[in-house]
This record gives structure tokens, sequence and C-alpha cells, in this order.
């Protein structure tokens, strides 16, 4: 049985900020070798992995999940060994007051660190009301300043430390798990297609540098050249003040102009078909998401978006619905299923 707690309890520990995701790549490479027939690594750093069909088609889909998270560079070493940073991903800088994080050294190690506080006792009345900026955030690492400059240069990378931790109902907290709870689906999705008879070969692709661009996903596209790519990323989840995709329910499904709507309908009757619950997403124009890169690429790929509810999303406290994971894996299963030959000639835009 497929260990969703393990696995996502191995690759949200690891340090993978964008540019640097060796560390999640060797996790991946190590573990969806015996589910695949082939494996390469491409010039953006992004791992591609594939499951080679059965059928005489040589049709191609492309499966993208990103490796990389949000965090930090070291932007400057300050007197007394403290350490201003610059943000490396959307992270709002009112969420870091205290929080606790991981600097990556010259060796590769990591040291521990927090940001520091003011304690209320000495915060000053004007100040009470001001919000936090990367101008006024300090990291200390409790080092002296002799050792900070040895072991820690301009550039480093820096990551929440943040364990997963366990809700109720199958809900996990941690940090990261945009977007590699969609990593965890890609492998589990392997996994099942053991035990399929499938006609196209599958291109899992473990994509670089998303949350900086989404450039590992264009780069990937444009060497597999797919024929049909979903993109599976994290969505906005419903939370206190917002109601998005309800957590639970089974994922989003993209509706918009980022998204073949060809394929967008036959996800909804795979689902409905698998009594697989589902919320359509509907989106105006391209989100931050590998959709938007993988599409444009060549002369276009039918591309689409699954989503998996998140809450909190870009924090150390990243929420999911492990049942969400599942009924992802059983989607694209189903959806793999019905793609042969004769699928190829109906792929036109409308």
């Amino acid at each position: 049985m497929f260990d969703w707690e393990k696995n996502l309890r191995q690759i949200t520990d690891l340090y993978g900020l964008s540019g640097e995701e060796s560390p999640v790549l060797q996790w991946i490479q190590q573990n969806i070798s015996p589910y695949v027939d082939e494996t390469y690594i491409n010039g953006l750093g992004s791992y591609i992995a594939i499951k080679k069909g059965k059928g005489l088609s040589k049709a191609r889909l492309m499966i993208s999940a990103h490796m990389d998270e949000i965090g930090f560079v070291v932007g400057s070493i300050l007197e007394r060994g403290f350490i201003r940073v610059e943000p490396r991903g959307g992270v709002d800088p009112k969420i870091l007051q205290a929080q606790e994080c991981w600097i990556r050294d010259i060796q590769g190690e990591k040291i521990p660190c927090v940001f520091s506080t003011v304690p209320p006792h000495l915060i000053q009345p004007e100040e009470r009301s001001k919000v936090p900026s990367y101008d006024t955030l300090i990291l200390d690492t409790g080092l002296e300043e002799n050792e900070v400059r040895q072991r820690i240069r301009i550039g480093s990378g820096i990551v929440f430390k943040s364990p997963l931790i366990e809700l109720q109902s199958e809900h996990f907290a941690g940090k990261t798990l945009d977007d590699r709870s969609c990593i965890v689906i890609s492998m589990a999705v392997a996994n099942e297609l053991a035990s399929v008879l499938h006609d196209w070969d599958i291109y899992f692709v473990f994509s670089s540098q998303e949350e900086v661009g989404t450039k590992g996903a264009g780069t990937s596209a444009w060497d597999i050249n797919p024929n049909v790519a979903i993109a599976l990323d994290v969505g906005f989840g419903s939370q206190n003040g917002y109601e998005g995709l309800p957590l639970g329910k089974g994922p989003g499904i993209g509706i918009g102009p980022n998204f073949t709507p060809k394929i967008v309908t036959d996800l909804c009757n795979c689902a409905r078909t698998k009594n697989i619950p589902f919320t359509l997403e509907p989106a105006a124009r391209p989100g931050g998401t590998d959709a938007g890169s993988i599409q444009i690429v060549r002369g276009g790929v039918p591309t689409a978006l699954l989503s998996l509810p998140l809450r909190y999303m870009h924090t150390p406290v990243e929420v999911l619905n492990v049942k969400d994971c599942k009924f992802i894996v059983d989607l694209l299963t189903a959806y793999i299923k019905t793609l042969d030959n004769e699928y190829l000639e109906g792929l036109q835009w409308s």
C-alpha cells in the first residue's frame, strides 16, 4: 500500500529552494525508479521519469509537478553576525517574525536560525501598528560574526523549518506542501500504472524553478513535445474568510483560456464515471502554475490543470487533506486509461 504520510513527511523535510532543487531531485530519483522505465535530468535541472506505454500510438502525456519551494537568500551579513534576507518566491513578510528556518552553509549543511522579533514589553506605541518588511527583518543563527562570515555567503539559501504534523480527519500541515504533495501524487500514479495496460507513454516531469517563473516546466515541455500535458499544483482552499476549493471534496479542475476544453470535459467525465468529487476552478488568465508556460511551447500544447486544495499557501503551515491526493490519483489513472490513438484525433481546441 502506498504510504502517503511517510512520503509526504520525507519530501517536505528536504531543502529545495528555487534553483537549488538537487536534494529533492535525488529523493525522487531513489523512490520513483521501481515504477518507470527511463529517467533523465534536463539542462535546467528538471527531472523526467518515463513510463512506457504498451500501444502503438507513441503519443506522450506529460504530468508536471514542481520540486522547488519558496524561501530567502542572504542579502547581507551585519554586525554581531545577524543576517538580512531577500525573498526568493512569494513570501509575505507579515508572517515571518519569530519563525524558524534553515540556512544552507557553503558545505551544504543546514544551520538552524530564527527571524528576530521585539518582545511586546519593548515595542514603542508608535511602532505597534507598523507592518514588518524585509528592510527590518533579521535572521539570528546564534553564531558569532566571524563564524557566520566563514560558513555563510551572500546568496546562501534559506527555507522554513517546519516538520509535517498530522491534524485531524486526514489533514496534514507543514511547509512546502506546495508543491511536494503533487510530487507524491505523481509517484502514486506511477505506482498505480504498474498494473494498468496503458497505450501512451507517460512523462512524469518534476520541474525546477516554478516559484520564480515556471521555468522548468516550459523547458521540459519544449524537450518532450507532449501531445497532452496536465499540470499538478495546489489551489486556494476554503478557509476562514475565503471560499475556495473545499478540502476533502476532490481536486479543482481548471477551466478558462489556459486549458483545452476537450481535456477539461474528459477529466470531468472521468470523475463523474468514477464517482470522484471535483470542483470547477475558473481562471480568466494563466496563473502561476506550470500550465501557463507549458501551453505556449512550440505551436501550443493541449493543457489542463488539476489543483489540490490547500489552506494557508506560501506559509510554514500549509494544510491539505490526503483524501484529495487520492482522488487526483484515481482521476489521473482513469483518464490515462482513455488515451489511445483515436484520442489524438479529437484534440482540436474546440
